[in-house]
């Protein structure tokens, strides 16, 4: 069992744009999420259902199906195995619960999905 209490968490600032905080139970994953307005999830998948809730702000999503827009105390169900991606219209704030837990956000592996490929310049 665990207890987690959001307003004493301190946030795990992904980029500049996009910070969590997570609560880990043996099967799940929920994420308290800040999206900045702008802030952009790159296209993946993962062996996860994720079902994200917008509380505040307004996130679009891209999925193979088109694209869907939450705003607050509106919810998307994404199965696994589906690619998907996103843009934050707003400065936003969210859940997103994910089973079976995703490992990728314990270690931090899932973070270069949260980078702007448009930003990075490259020198020749």
């Amino acid at each position: 069992m665990g207890f987690y209490d959001w307003d004493q968490m301190n946030p795990e600032e992904i980029t500049e744009l996009y910070r969590r905080k997570l609560a880990i139970g043996e099967n799940v994953t929920v994420a308290r999420v800040e999206v900045m307005e702008g802030a952009v999830t790159q296209t993946h998948s993962h062996e996860s259902e994720e079902i994200v809730i917008v509380l505040k702000g307004a996130w679009r999503f891209y999925l193979p199906t088109g694209e869907v827009v939450l705003r607050p105390n509106q919810m998307l169900s994404i199965p696994p195995g589906v690619e998907h991606s996103s843009e934050a219209l707003e400065d936003t704030v969210a859940l997103d619960i994910c089973t079976p837990a995703r490992i990728d956000w314990l270690t931090g592996e899932d973070r270069f999905l949260h980078r702007d490929p448009d930003e990075v310049l490259w020198a020749v």
